[in-house]
């Protein structure tokens, strides 16, 4: 090789040669960031999803049980990181718990239902205005150490100050507002209000509608940039709702596994507030049929604010009512002569006026709610399992028809 091209081809290693030390000298070192609370709190979010997991196949007895299981178990992250992870306190939003496919955690089919998390330190004002619906309310929650939320104030359709026109202010604070309005008092933590809407016909009813900001908090000012601590604490509270949410067919009473179409008395004493509000009262049960089979369920309807009956699959989904006509309230039963309101639960829809189907369940819950006084103690219905055939005829009978 001439000494010309052994010179030039020097050159050019010794020129890769730096650029490549360069480059590397200037590589930043890589960091440990595994010890983060946001890390930290993920590495337990995703420990516990794996345990309800088997929690699912566990008690699931049914393929179909199972697959949908899974996809209950997704729904469920979904809807505790939107409404608890997402939750920000310094720039408060509504956000709705339900839609037309999320489903879960023993929901009214005929209701709505928000959530915001609030931080005691500050003074939140919420305006909106009442509408036209059977019921509304406001109740403000606080978690314990057991992961179980306890109410710090409630109010609801009755308690509200309106105007001429259905608006109403009320305000969420540690201290009490020089302001008009109605007022819950808070304590210096984290916590959130869930409001529930129920609604006895959506083709008539208009649903209320609502606002939240900080007092004292310029509207479109800048926010901090996310903290480390924040994010963690945002991970754990929708570790700490999916957590709630996903074993509730376990320990809600009655339980999944417990015999079925018997109903049982419950209201928020049983249930907890995180749950049930103070004057959301339940009848409650399990229900078990094959195909070809069906039930008569009989109750005396109640003179109150409003009532249903709604069927869930095994994981306290209500049963796909987008399409499916899965629960009824007071304003959409017909009731028999003699007095009675009598329900035909099947697997798919019947010619009955009251008609449920479960979408091919074999199990599941069936919850009638109503609101009204304390006190209200109605008879317990009546549950018949019968053949399709006998059930249709039984009803008709007993319906005069």
């Amino acid at each position: 090789m001439p000494a010309r091209f052994k010179f030039a081809l020097s050159i050019v290693l010794l020129t890769l040669g730096l650029t490549a030390s360069v480059a590397f000298a200037k590589e930043p070192a890589k960091s440990d960031f595994s010890q983060l609370e946001s890390v930290k709190a993920f590495d337990t979010f995703m420990g516990t999803l794996a345990e309800m997991k088997q929690v699912i196949l566990e008690d699931a007895t049914s393929e179909r049980e199972a697959a949908e299981g899974m996809r209950f178990l997704l729904r469920t992250v979904a809807m505790s990181q939107e409404v608890t992870g997402e939750g920000y306190p310094i720039a408060p939003h509504f956000a709705r718990m339900d839609d037309r496919r999320r489903k879960i955690g023993g929901d009214n089919p005929d209701a709505e239902y928000d959530n915001v998390v609030w931080d005691g330190r500050f003074t939140y004002k919420i305006t909106g205005n009442r509408g036209s619906i059977d019921h509304l309310s406001f109740t403000a929650l606080v978690r314990e150490a057991n992961g179980r939320q306890r109410s710090v104030g409630y109010v609801n359709e009755r308690d509200l100050t309106l105007d001429a026109n259905g608006n109403f202010t009320l305000w969420l604070s540690g201290e009490k507002p020089k302001g008009p309005g109605n007022w819950i008092k808070t304590e210096p933590r984290y916590g959130t209000m869930l409001v529930r809407q129920y609604i006895g016909d959506r083709a008539t009813e208009k649903l209320a509608t609502y606002e939240i900001e900080v007092v004292g908090r310029p509207a479109g000012a800048p926010l901090p940039p996310s903290t480390d601590a924040e994010v963690a604490g945002g991970i754990r509270g929708a570790l700490m709702a999916m957590n709630g949410i996903g074993r509730l067919h376990r320990y809600v009473s009655p339980s999944i596994n417990e015999p079925p179409n018997v109903f049982a008395l419950r209201n928020s004493d049983d249930f907890g507030a995180d749950i049930s509000s103070t004057d959301n009262l339940y009848v409650i049960g399990t229900y078990g049929i094959d195909e070809g089979e069906a039930l008569i369920v009989e109750v005396d309807p109640l003179d109150v604010r409003f009532w249903n009956l709604a069927i869930e699959n095994p994981w306290h989904e209500s049963v796909d009512y987008a399409v499916r006509q899965t629960s009824r309230t007071h304003d959409n039963v017909t009731i028999d002569p003699d007095g009675k309101v009598r329900f035909l639960i099947a697997h798919a829809p019947t010619d009955h006026p009251n008609f449920l189907e479960t979408a091919g369940h074999r199990r599941g819950f069936m919850t009638f709610r109503w609101v009204g006084e304390r006190d209200t103690a109605p008879p317990l219905p009546t549950v018949t399992k019968l053949s399709l055939a006998e059930a249709i005829a039984k009803a008709r009978k007993l319906g005069g028809r």
